[in-house]
This record gives structure tokens, sequence and C-alpha cells, in this order.
């Protein structure tokens, strides 16, 4: 109450009122209509002009990282012929016939050992020695695997066998040939393409850089994980929890800590927003006394694009921006907070990365349990995959209440149900977003 019991407001009692009646003017229109999912996630991707410049890092460096070349072979791999076995290289006319009961016995002429070059010639009736990874000789089209065959002394070999679907050659370049694009840009860096990155000769990749993001837990109530809980208090799981979302999705991150619930709290920690890429804050961007976020927002120069999203749990997301820094206020319910995150966020660091797609990997899947829905809002539901025999779709979990944070780690899966579903029955395909214990599948 802010009246005096003579009916007087006094001087505090004016400037509460004063603060609160500030406050709610810096709001939006609480009646306005939401944002749906795919217009908020539209504009925040518009608000991405061009990726981040590139960076050059050596190729042992750059796994994780985001490609911006084309990865373009000016060799042939392999650049010969090379065996798949230890054995023997021979012509394949001269053993089409061989078998144990009657093997063909071939002179042995050479060997050919991996990382050399040799100069033999394979004429009729004749074999050289290889080992894996060597040149395939001239003359030969086949290699007989070493355990088909029995030496016959030092110059000749029997020949006990052949498998005809495989001559244990692959041909010059049956991998890669110059002047093809092998990776293109856009591409994760993950040990296999390091690989076939490694098979094209680069040494030094051009790779995006990391976003820089910084994250702030704003709430009195809240205390750091290791501190001695009080009474009304809780710890941080927002602040660590999107930390490490963040830098497995592969930003430079750096935690600002917790901001309690004042205006001057909050603006303290991020007067120097424009100094990140991403600004993240968790908390106060509702409609409650201490939701203080909008009015720091403002006093700092945050120009705001959106508030709120039609969509649960995470429906009070905050977007806005200053300078080159995007702003992203996400709700206090841990739940909820990294939904946002996930729906809003991971694509825009994926559109500053230049990454081909965007996002979690989507898809669809059969549900396999009745769940009953209140309409109104587009639902995103945590669920949890079965690959059982005949029971092959994803199980929407039990507890969906946006203030309990274990559901989320036992999902595999993020299910997306329209605004006016009201029940959802055993069957109907849904589209899914995939996880792995809270993180994106590779």
């Amino acid at each position: 109450m802010f009246m005096c019991h003579n009916n007087t407001p006094s001087l505090d009692e004016k400037k509460d009122l004063g603060l609160a009646l500030q406050k709610r003017e810096l709001l939006p229109d609480m009646h306005r209509d939401l944002l749906p999912l795919e217009e908020a996630l539209s504009i925040c991707l518009s608000e991405v002009k061009e990726p981040l410049l590139p960076e050059s890092l050596p190729l042992m460096a750059s796994l994780d990282r985001i490609l911006q070349e084309d990865i373009v072979s000016d060799y042939f791999v392999p650049p010969f012929n090379k065996s798949m076995m230890d054995g023997y290289a021979v012509k394949f006319d001269d053993v089409k016939h061989a078998s144990q009961e009657q093997p063909v016995r071939l002179k042995v002429i050479g060997d050919a050992p991996a990382g050399f070059f040799g100069s033999h010639i394979i004429q009729r009736g004749e074999s050289v020695r290889i080992m894996t990874g060597a040149p395939v000789p001239e003359g030969a089209d086949t290699v007989i695997a070493l355990e088909d065959t029995l030496p016959v002394g030092e110059r000749h070999v029997d020949i006990q066998g052949y498998f005809r679907d495989n001559r244990f050659i692959i041909e010059k370049g049956k991998d890669i040939c110059p002047g093809e694009v092998v990776i293109n840009k856009g591409v994760k860096i993950t040990p296999a393409v390091m690989g076939m990155i490694a098979n094209c000769g680069y040494a030094h990749l051009k790779v995006a850089k990391k976003p820089r993001i910084a994250i702030l837990s704003t709430g009195s109530e809240l205390v750091s994980p290791g501190e001695r809980l009080g009474k009304g208090q809780i710890f941080d799981i927002n602040g660590y929890a999107l930390y490490g979302y963040a830098k497995a999705f592969g930003a430079d991150v750096s935690y600002l800590g917790i901001a309690k619930d004042t205006c001057e709290d909050v603006m303290r920690f991020i007067q120097s927003c424009h100094q990140w890429d991403i600004l993240i804050l968790s908390g106060g961007v509702s409609v409650g006394d201490y939701d203080v976020v909008h009015e720091a927002f403002q006093k700092i120069g945050v120009q705001e694009i959106f508030w709120r999203v039609k969509i649960k749990p995470g429906k009070p997301l905050f977007f806005g921006k200053k300078e080159s820094s995007l702003i992203f206020g996400l709700p206090g319910n841990p739940v909820s907070a990294l939904t946002n995150f996930l729906l809003f966020i991971l694509p825009v660091m994926d559109k500053m990365t230049g990454k081909n797609g965007y996002g979690l990997k989507k898809g669809y899947a059969r549900v396999l349990n009745d769940f009953l829905l209140k309409p109104g809002r587009r639902k995103i539901l945590r669920g949890k995959f079965s690959m059982n025999e005949g029971e092959d779709g994803v199980f929407i979990l039990s507890e969906q209440k946006s203030g309990i944070f274990r559901p989320l780690v036992e999902s595999d899966v993020l299910i997306e149900i329209h605004d006016d579903v009201k029940y959802v029955r055993t069957g109907e395909m849904v589209k899914i977003y995939y996880l792995c214990n809270g993180i994106v599948a590779p």
C-alpha cells in the first residue's frame, strides 16, 4: 500500500508510487498480441546482417569451428592405385581359377612396401609382394590377401583362392579428384571432417570466430554454488546451465555473476554490453514489482525489438539491441530460460558463425502416450525416445512445469505441439528437436 493512515502519502511513499508508475509506463502493452514462434525467430535472425569475421587457425586447432571457405583438393586421393591388403599383386587372368585344390604358382619378382613407388612391371605368371597402402605395380589389377597364399621358397608363391567380389585395390582418385569441392563452407569441423581436410593437404583453415557471449543472472534470491543457502535463497541454475550451453555450442563465454533485483545493480553489470556479440540475462523480464530488467535496458539505451512470444514455456522473452550487440532477456524459470536459448539464441549463434542450417536438428516422431494440454500457446514439451521393437517414438514426460529442471536433463528431444491442440493421442506424429542429455545431437 502506498497510503499512510491519514490518507496522505509520505515522501517515501510518493517516491515509491512514482517509480511504480514509471516502471508501468516502461513496460509494453500487456494486451498486445504475442509473437508466434516463427515470427520471433525470423526477427532475431534478421538482426544478424553478416557472419562474424573469419580467422585463420592450424588444422589441429579447428575442431568444432565453422568452416568459412570451401575445401578444394589439388590432388587425386589416393594419388595412385593403392593396395588394401598385405599380400601379392597379380594379374587377374592368372589367378581367376585358383583354389586350394588347384593352386596357381606365380613367380615373385620383388617387393612393394608402403611409401615407395617401385619400377616393377608385372607380366603374365608374375607377382609382387605388397603391403597395405603401397602403390600397386604397373601391370597388376588384383591383390591377393596374404592368407590366401602359400610362399614356395623365396621366388615363388602359390595362390590358393580368390574372392571374386573384391580385388583389394582402391583406384587412383576413387575418394577425391583435383578441383573437387570436398567440404563446403559453413560445415562444422568434426573429427571426420578434419581428417578429410587433412586428406586434401590443408594445414591452415579459415574459420568463423567464436561469438562473444556474456551471461548475467538476476535475482536477490540467488546465490552461487558453494555458498551457504540462507532462508528464501536458491542456487543460480540458469547462469551455469546457460554458460554450459553457450560453451558447448561454440561460443567464447563470460559469466558476469548475479545482479540483485535493483535497476542500479543490473545496470552496473551491463553498462558495457557493446563489447559482446550477445548479452543474455535471465530473470527479471516479466511484470512483477521486482522485475527491473526493462527499466535497466531503457536507461542504458537498449532498443527493444520485441517482448513476449506465444510459446510455453518461455513467454516473457525480451529481444533488443544496442549498437552491434544483441540483447536477450530470458525468464527466470530454468526450463523456460533454456528453452528460449535453444529456440532463439542458438540459431542466432549459428548464423553469426555462417553455419549451414541454424539451431537444433529437427524431425518428426510418433507419440507413444496420450497427453492432455491447455490450448492457447505453442507448447515445447520435454520428451524421451524409445527404440524398443514396436515402440519406436517419443514419450512425453509427465512433468512439464518450467520450474522443475530435472526432466530437461533426462530428455532426448523437445516436442512441439501447436497452439490449439488440447489432446495429443498415442500414434500421432509430432515435430521434434533433437537433444542428447540437454545438448544438441551431433
